[in-house]
């Protein structure tokens, strides 16, 4: 995949979970479809426009979205915990 394609969306999908895990975003899906969509967008203007050809390796891309697996874990099991913890109540 390009670098200038895969880094952007990358980056992206890190941020957009953190944000998930921080302020439990599936609470409010509109805003983490706003979320990813302005760091996409972002990403993309400073890759084109600001940062020199080849300055991140396709590597950082695979390690942002390798990141982003355990970050998406612990999402699910919070957000399960919480359900659950709204059935016992």
């Amino acid at each position: 995949m390009n670098e200038e394609i895969l880094n952007p969306i990358a980056f992206s999908i890190l941020l957009t979970s953190l944000y998930l895990l921080r302020y439990r975003g599936w609470r409010r899906p509109v805003m983490v479809v706003f979320y990813f969509a302005f760091f996409v967008v972002l990403e993309i203007i400073a890759s084109l426009y600001f940062l020199p050809s080849g300055a991140f390796g396709p590597g950082l891309g695979y390690l942002c979205l390798a990141l982003t697996v355990p970050i998406a874990v612990a999402v699910y099991l919070i957000w399960r915990h919480e359900h659950k913890q709204a059935e016992l109540d």
